[in-house]
């Protein structure tokens, strides 16, 4: 039994427990040795410090225990070793590694407790970190090491001899592990000659055809360590002798499988300094996998020579070096490609004992008979399991090859130039067929990498239905700014939404040439060889098909409706339960690790059937929904509740595909099938006993449903009884906690596309708009946001019209004016714009108090911008109209006045001064007084109201410019300022009257040019918002902004204005922007530029038309400018483009994108040393272009990602890891994208991550450094512990195993050893150093996810 441990050890402690170390019974040795294990775990560090006597009784008495009987207490006597040793007083180091090295002398051939024990103990030991001094302990236990254990491996122990451990023909793998452990430990610090001492013996031990083959797989491994630390000319000789022994024709098969196993190692454990030998060395792998020995093995198969493993090792080992090549040092591989790929390709078809001929082309094969029978060879046994043939290793490693060429040379490389769809893709397809089904997975993995690699490139369409989780009004948002204006605001409310729904997808256009041309032209024989193998019974095999044909579906948006006939029965057999085969579950394969059960496969199959019903017309799809509806909706009550709610999802999808808008003429047709569909979905949503998930995604189903079914097209598909009864489910479900955000979300969907044509009964309306009401005061926010859209789409909705009473629009006031008084910004939009419609139907509950308090009080306390003014400016609007907004005004004018913000204060009060109708007491004549009277804030304000006055009456507004001139001030002040952008909005009012008299000032010149601009610019806005036709003027306003560009404070606001020019009307002035490109003055350059950049966020048919032609040369024109400042600008207007216009540019990215690599490099000849004073400052100059090239390099990676050479990419985050703090930021956000995006390159470049993250985290500041370099210093740090974190938590898995870059690797770990030892080293070293920083980040992260 045993002995409680007190929660404070001490010395004493751990002496009482000695006694029982020598227990005659096993069991109370075993269970004394646990309780000292415990006891160290928890003691304090510095337990055994002062205590050398207790210390060494322990150490003898454990080490003792090592040379035990009993097999449990040695391997618990192992575990205590490791804890014991960190709380050995440091002088005693030495003691215990004699006594291990003793130990393992006298019990060297009983068993392998003693390698293991020491093992433990170089573990344990404090161990040096690279670019931080050296501690005490850590020099202390490296002198143990270097005068005790390394002279043991090299049989130089002093005294008594015995053969080293890594001499002799004794060697044993756990020796080699001792090594590998002191080289991963002790690596930074060992010398040369230790390093080299070692190195020589591993390669030696090597050469001995006495050592096993694990021995050897161990040493391997070690060389693959010690190459970390090895010398130039120590590696250039060890290469050297490595090339001379390939060259010899004799060498034994055995032995040159090792040698190139070695190369393969060593280019995945030192990439970049490997990467010079790589031209020296790639010949003798490429020669092994030669077309001439592959002839001359088949001919000797065929002459009935017995076959060895041999010859198949030393492939399987050639292909393994060969994946890591390309893998590591995909550079220096590029003038390989074409030999790699002809290797791969040659041996992915390297099959002699099957009986057809291999070399047939695919078009013979097609004449074959279509199916496979379901007794075929690879069917009847799913690993095809002969001792005498290995060839399908080879085969394997040949597919993973070209996993790996897809992988990272597809991107901006091999795929845009056809190699790959041309050369690649016919041979995998040919192999679907492959007998044995490790080799038929990875064939299939590679082929779906190469799909997946082909739509990177497409931009998604952002429709209502692009995430199902979402509500209505809560679509993603596209990344274009749309111009939006008060102006929206004067016609009333919103336009309902009755209208807007999915259409019926079309087939899109195949485009001549490019990947995807060759994808669509490859899809015949893609759809063929998958219909063979769904017929088949193999779980795995079939899973990884229907991934297939899911991603043949999501890049070509459909491209499979004249294959639905032959694959739509294929894919609902495999929905059921029965005729599938368990076998080989369990999948690994060069795209990751999975598992393949029957509730994947049936899960992968619903998707599929989703896919095909979200991406093909209703036309296509209605041959078959009868059998699709019949076969979704019998797994919907499933008992597994994960396929249940995919089962859910997917009769969601095929809903929509049966009702309008996408089934206008044929909906009726399946209206027994809708019915269907409506039933399971209703009983799925009143299931109590359902799970969960199952339940929400059941009622979001029915909000389509019903959201479909209540406009003018589709009511008619569903009877008012069952509408009905469905809306009152809805209802209940809103009053349950666990439904209740699903429910919110269905009834935003249903009321958004809800028309006159159907009617919401008046009591559900008024307890469903209390209730949603009622839900703005929770904490939860997504159910705040989802509740307000659905709250104004039910106000605004016409089915609703007339069913609210006083009561219920009362509770709707209350909480909106709660909403509004704690400015709530997520809610605020929605919420106005519901008042808004209120005041107009009962103003007289709506207009109150309390809710111009409010307002009153949002203007005084808020910055209010963007949709959250617009609907204010709405609500303002309404209320003028209704006749009761003087006292609003004047609240507005008392309470408010210059306590706001005088520019959006004036353009509430300016609308609802319009909305009046300008009478009563406040009028526009008041404010003209104000401006004459006064001076400051106050006539700033009173300017602000007039202009938005102006804008909104257009030629009704009844004073003339003067009065907006005679307020310009050669100082720019707050009363110019405004008088400027009021003239400019009045103006744009009255286009006519106005603009001629702003020219005709510009004209005479003076200190107010840059006022007139700003005039010139506000009225190109709003002109360009409301469509107004500017006429002959538009020619002088482009003569006059050309004029006053010479004034460097006119620039930005020149440049703005040519570009509005240039949207406003791009026929005339797009060709006048690129003229302007090409000028001789620099600055009309950058003017031309800068517009062009202003330009792009814009969303104008005419003009995207007109950019399509020019875009990609005016980039390339500006990008070529001689100027520095210009470039910079140009990289500017190039991230906007990736932003706004990705679709014109993705398609000449291999054009564009040298400029910005090229930008990205730091230029010597720019940076210079300037003298301050008795100090000396590096200043560079290509700084701020090079953030710039950053900055695009960003955008580029987020909506170009699939047109972009990986390699060449992560070069320069890389380096850019170690420039400027602020290019520093980028790239660390850039390394945590890749990391998701991009994990295997990733993987590949950790090293070099961990290398310049280790030197900004060990950047020390001098004692004279300021408060600001100092808080720099600790953001940088910051920003490198989270990128560090990430990549340690994200990439866990793949660091553990090896991960799908070494998983490839014969003898496993033997290869993948020495794989990122530098991160290995730097995450150890983050670990211990920066514990409480990464404490603190997983904290930050737990509650970010939290909210």
């Amino acid at each position: 039994m045993a002995t409680p441990v007190p929660t404070n050890p001490t010395s004493h402690t751990v002496g009482l427990l000695l006694s029982k170390i020598n227990d005659a019974d096993p069991d109370f040795r075993y269970m004394a040795l646990n309780d000292l294990l415990a006891t160290l775990n928890i003691a304090k560090p510095d337990l055994l410090q002062h205590d050398f006597n207790t210390s060494n009784r322990t150490l003898d008495e454990v080490i003792k225990a090592l040379s035990d009987q009993n097999g449990e207490v040695q391997n618990q006597a192992i575990k205590v070793l490791g804890p014991l040793v960190k709380k050995l007083p440091f002088p005693t180091y030495g003691t215990a590694m004699q006594k291990l090295i003793e130990l393992q002398s006298q019990n060297s051939d009983v068993n392998s407790v003693p390698a293991m024990a020491l093992k433990a103990a170089v573990e344990a030991f404090p161990r040096p970190v690279p670019g931080v001094a050296t501690s005490k302990d850590a020099q202390e236990a490296y002198e143990t090491i270097s005068k005790l254990l390394i002279p043991r491996f090299l049989g130089q122990t002093t005294g008594k001899q015995v053969p080293g451990l890594l001499l002799g023909g004794q060697v044993t793998p756990d020796s080699v592990d001792v090594l590998i452990e002191v080289v991963r430990c002790f690596g930074p610090v060992l010398s040369l000659v230790e390093i080299e001492a070692l190195h020589d013996a591993v390669v030696a031990l090597l050469a001995q055809e006495k050592s096993t083959s694990v021995v050897k797989k161990r040493a391997v491994a070690a060389v693959s360590m010690l190459a970390h630390y090895l010398s130039d000319d120590l590696l250039a000789t060890f290469v050297k002798r490595t090339v001379t022994l390939l060259r010899k024709s004799s060498m034994p098969p055995a032995t040159r499988r090792l040698y190139i196993t070695i190369l393969g190692s060593m280019a995945r454990s030192i990439p970049h300094r490997f990467g010079r030998y790589l031209p020296e060395v790639v010949s003798f792998v490429l020669d092994a996998l030669n077309e001439e020995e592959l002839q001359a093995q088949l001919e000797a198969i065929q002459e009935g020579s017995e076959t060895t493993s041999e010859w198949g090792d030393v492939r399987e080992a050639a292909l393994v070096a060969l994946d890591a090549f390309l893998s590591s040092c995909p550079n220096q591989m590029r003038p390989y490609t074409d030999d790699a790929i002809e290797a791969c390709l040659r041996y992915l078809k390297f099959d002699p004992n099957y009986a057809a001929d291999e070399d047939e082309d695919m078009e013979e094969e097609e004449e074959e008979e279509d199916d496979f029978d379901e007794d075929d060879e690879f069917e009847a046994d799913g690993n095809f399991d002969d001792d005498d043939d290995a060839s399908w290793k080879v085969r394997r490693c040949a597919a993973k090859a070209l996993h790996t060429i897809i992988s990272t040379r597809s991107s901006g490389d091999l795929l845009e130039s056809g190699v790959l769809y041309q050369n690649v893709a016919p041979a995998l397809i040919k192999r679907f067929d492959e007998r044995e089904e490790n080799v038929r997975l990875e064939v299939l993995s590679a082929v779906s990498l190469l799909i997946r690699k082909t739509g990177e490139g497409v931009i998604p369409d952002f429709t209502i239905d692009s995430a199902t989780g979402d509500s209505f009004g809560q679509a993603p948002q596209s990344r274009k700014r749309r111009r939006q204006s008060s102006a929206a605001g004067q016609a009333g409310l919103p336009v309902n939404l009755s209208g807007t729904g999915l259409t019926s997808p079309k087939a899109e256009k195949i485009p001549a040439t490019g990947p995807r041309a060759d994808l669509a032209a490859l899809t015949p024989a893609i759809v063929k060889s998958a219909t063979k193998l769904l017929k088949g019974k193999l779980i795995p095999t079939k899973q990884a098909t229907i991934n297939i044909l899911d991603d043949l579906i999501s890049v070509q948006k459909g491209g499979l409706a004249p294959y639905l006939d032959q694959l739509t029965d294929l894919i609902l057999d495999a929905i059921k339960l029965t005729g599938l085969s368990t076998s080989s579950a369990q999948i690994s394969f060069a795209g990751g690790s999975a598992s393949a059960t029957t509730n994947t496969l049936r899960i992968a199959a619903l998707r599929l059937i989703s896919s095909f019903a979200r991406n093909h017309s209703s036309n296509d799809l209605q041959p078959y929904l009868p059998k699709i509806v019949d076969g979704v909706v019998s797994v919907v009550h499933d008992r597994v509740y994960k396929i249940a709610a995919e089962a859910v999802q997917t009769a969601e999808e095929v809903s929509k595909a049966i009702t309008p808008p996408r089934a206008r003429l044929t909906a009726q047709k399946y209206k027994g099938e809708l019915q269907k569909l409506y039933s399971v979905m209703v009983d799925r949503t009143t299931d109590n006993d359902a799970d969960a998930e199952v339940r929400q995604k059941a009622i979001h189903a029915l909000g389509i449903l019903l959201s479909r079914t209540s406009d003018t097209e589709g009511a008619a598909l569903l009877s008012d009884k069952d509408r009905k009864t469905a809306l009152g489910h809805l209802k209940d479900r809103l009053f349950n906690e666990t439904t209740r955000l699903a429910a919110v979300r269905a009834i935003d969907t249903v009321a958004a596309l809800s028309s006159s044509g159907v009617s919401f009964d008046a009591p559900w309306t008024q307890e469903v708009v209390g209730e949603l009401a009622a839900q703005l005061r929770k904490a939860n926010r997504s159910l705040r946001g989802s509740s307000v859209m659905a709250l104004k789409h039910l106000v605004l909705s016409p089915a609703t019209k007339n069913t609210l009473d006083d009561a219920t629009v009362q509770k709707v006031v209350t909480a909106l004016v709660t909403v509004i008084t704690h400015y709530d910004a997520q809610l605020l939009g929605p919420g106005l714009l519901v008042l808004a419609r209120l005041a107009q139907e009962k103003p007289q509950i709506v207009i109150t108090e309390e809710l111009m308090t409010a307002l009153c009080k949002l203007l005084m306390d808020s910055t209010v911008t963007g949709t959250v003014l617009d609907s204010l400016l709405v609500l303002v609007h309404s209320i003028g109209q209704t006749g009761k907004g003087e006292i609003l005004m004047q609240r507005l004018l008392n309470e408010v006045a210059l306590n706001g913000d005088p520019a959006v204060v004036g353009k509430v009060i300016g609308t609802l001064l319009v909305a009046s109708g300008n009478k009563g007491t406040y009028t526009a004549e008041l404010f003209v007084q104000e401006i004459q009277k006064q001076k400051g804030e106050r006539a700033s304000l009173a300017l602000t109201i007039l202009g938005e006055a102006g804008l909104r009456l257009g030629d009704k507004f009844p004073y003339s410019p003067s009065l907006f001139l005679e307020q310009f001030h050669s100082e720019y002040d707050k009363t110019a300022l405004s008088a400027a952008v009021a003239l400019g909005r009045a103006g744009a009012g009255n286009v006519t009257a106005y603009v001629p008299v702003i020219l005709q000032s510009m004209h005479q010149g003076g200190n107010t040019q840059y006022l007139l601009l700003q005039s010139i610019k506000e009225v190109l806005q709003q002109v360009a918002i409301s469509s107004t036709d500017l006429g002959q003027l538009s020619t002088p306003i482009w003569n006059q902004i050309l004029a006053a560009s010479g004034s460097e404070d006119n620039k930005a606001v020149c440049a703005e204005c040519i570009g509005r020019l240039v949207i406003i009307d791009s026929k005339t002035y797009m060709l006048k922007l690129v003229s302007l490109l090409n000028d001789q003055s620099p600055l009309l350059r950058a003017i031309a530029i800068q517009a062009l950049r202003y330009t792009l966020p814009d969303e104008n048919e005419v003009f995207d038309t007109m950019l399509k032609s020019h875009l990609v040369d005016m980039l390339k024109t500006m990008l070529e400018d001689p100027e520095m400042e210009n470039r910079r600008h140009a990289m500017s207007t190039l991230n906007s483009a990736a932003h706004n216009k990705a679709d014109i540019i993705l398609g000449h990215l291999n054009k564009l994108m040298p400029y910005v690599m090229r930008e990205t490099v730091i230029k010597p000849e720019l940076i210079r040393e300037v003298q301050m004073g008795p100090f000396k400052h590096i200043i560079d100059d290509g700084l701020e272009l090079r953030k710039a090239a950053y900055e695009t390099l960003y955008a580029l990676m987020e909506t170009a990602f699939s047109r972009i050479s990986i390699i060449d990419l992560y070069d320069r985050i890389v380096a850019g890891l170690s420039d400027d703090n602020d290019i520093k930021a980028l790239c660390n956000l850039m390394v945590s994208k890749l990391a998701y995006i991009a994990p295997e390159e990733t993987i590949r470049r950790l090293d070099s991550i961990a290398e310049a993250l280790r030197k900004t985290l060990s950047t020390k500041l001098k004692d004279t450094a300021v408060k600001q370099e100092l808080e720099k210093l600790a953001e940088a740090n910051r920003a490198a512990l989270r990128v560090t974190l990430l990549l340690g938590e994200k990439l866990k898995a793949f660091l553990s195993t090896g991960g799908a870059v070494g998983a490839a690797a014969p003898g496993g770990s033997a290869a993948v050893a020495g794989t990122n030892q530098v991160w290995h080293s730097y995450w150890e070293w983050v670990s211990k150093d920066f514990k409480g920083d990464l404490q603190s980040l997983r904290e930050e992260e737990s509650k970010g996810a939290g909210l």
